[in-house]
């Protein structure tokens, strides 16, 4: 499609002008028609010229999997087919729910070059997007005229959440980072799995003293030992309505998943088995593995999944689990909590427990905790604060009912909940209560 460029505007503009001079003055009409006459030559020319100009082809480059709620770049490179210098005006198409630069890219591409522009997205949605075609504006060469058209081809990318911070905060497990907020894994002779030999410490215990080797050595001679290994974790993801709900950027399932990586990452890291189900929307199991690399299969298998408007059935969810697993094991329940979940949440974790420990992480809205520490000036405020109150109350309630039941609760803001699910798992592990 060609349209008049603005500069075209204004010239038919000042022409049709000039018919009030034309009116006053009548022996100026040859001059004027004359005018008219070249003006009209030379927009007809600059319009065949366009319309004859062959469709620059456009390549995009982007990766084909990108981390959610990071700035990526995308490149544009643009081919012309003719002898000269073109001007264009791109606009490209990235997926639903990305920011990106929103104005037109201008450049002018040079004839048998290869030009390239670049801009920026930042996906806000995990899972299979889709780019569409590049709008693209080429611009006469008296820039009388401007022709759109749509090229280059829609292209599928994957949006995985962000993982680099997550092995960033996991390789700070074994050290203490102020800051952090993990513990150290590793209790020094507390364990239950042989590790080495060493000398003798001050502080360690008459059980940990290997009498062989100190006869041997002449010297006091220490077993030291480390949490033990081969350890399992069935982590169950709540996929319900509940979890769609917004934390900035982030929705509390997509703060889920984060946890959930994070703890498999740890898990693994740690010599333990880590498996995966999720229940309440897309059903997705994966049996418990070992090896560091399956950290990848607990990604690819997770990414794609959102947040669904159905309600949970907390019993379903165990009741499959239990078919599925019954070796012992450590079962981390991520949810989002309400006191009308608590029926089926108890029958669940009654019936889990049977046959393993659970633990359930819960995130909790920090609008929650800022309404319940408003300062009360008016009575919306304190109508606001005492429904927060309440409803706390209401949950804590549940959280103890919960407790009572033998059951391990985790109740933090959801910015918290990977670290502290962590903090959590490595306490379990190190108190030897699996």
């Amino acid at each position: 499609m060609i349209l008049p460029s603005n500069r075209l505007l204004i010239i038919a503009g000042l022409w049709f002008v000039g018919s009030i001079a034309v009116a006053i003055y009548p022996q100026l009409m040859s001059v004027w028609l004359i005018i008219g006459l070249i003006l009209l030559l030379i927009t007809m020319v600059d319009a065949a010229r366009l319309s004859r100009q062959p469709i620059p082809e456009i390549v995009r480059t982007v990766g084909g999997s990108l981390p959610q709620t990071v700035w990526c770049e995308v490149k544009l490179s643009v081919t012309t087919q003719t002898l000269s210098a073109q001007r264009l005006q791109l606009k490209d198409s990235p997926p639903e729910k990305c920011e990106y630069d929103d104005r037109l890219i201008d450049i002018n591409a040079l004839p048998d070059q290869v030009t390239q522009v670049t801009y920026r997205i930042k996906s806000l949605m995990r899972g299979d997007l889709s780019f569409g075609k590049i709008h693209l504006r080429m611009i006469s060469r008296w820039k009388l005229w401007l022709r759109q058209e749509q090229t280059g081809n829609g292209q599928k990318i994957s949006i995985y959440p962000n993982f680099a911070p997550i092995t960033q905060m996991a390789l700070q497990t074994t050290i203490t980072q102020p800051g952090m907020g993990f513990h150290k894994c590793r209790k020094r002779g507390q364990g239950m799995e042989f590790e080495q030999l060493r000398e003798y410490r001050s502080g360690d215990t008459l059980r940990q003293i290997d009498w062989k080797a100190t006869t041997r050595m002449r010297k006091m001679i220490s077993r030291e030992y480390q949490d033990e290994r081969n350890q399992r974790i069935m982590i169950m993801v709540d996929c319900g309505r509940r979890m769609g709900a917004s934390n900035g950027e982030l929705t509390h399932f997509d703060h889920a998943l984060d946890a959930v990586l994070l703890l498999s990452y740890v898990g693994l890291r740690y010599g333990d088995s880590v498996g995966l189900i999720t229940f309440g929307g897309p059903e997705r199991y994966l049996p418990p593995v070992r090896s560091i690399n399956s950290i990848n299969r607990v990604l690819h298998e997770v990414y794609d999944i959102q947040p669904t408007l159905s309600s949970s059935d907390f019993e379903l969810a165990a009741q499959q689990l239990i078919a599925r697993e019954r070796k012992r094991s450590l079962v981390v329940v991520f949810t989002n909590l309400r006191d009308e979940d608590e029926q089926s949440l108890l029958a669940s974790v009654r019936l889990l427990s049977k046959h393993h420990l659970v633990l359930v992480a819960s995130l909790r809205e920090a609008e929650l905790d800022e309404a319940g520490s408003i300062p009360i000036t008016n009575e919306q405020d304190a109508a606001l604060r005492a429904a927060a109150a309440g409803y706390q109350a209401k949950r804590q309630a549940v959280l103890t009912r919960l407790r009572n039941a033998g059951t391990l609760c985790l109740d933090v803001q959801p910015q918290q909940l990977a670290v502290e699910s962590v903090n959590r798992y490595l306490a379990i592990k190190a108190a030897g209560k699996l």
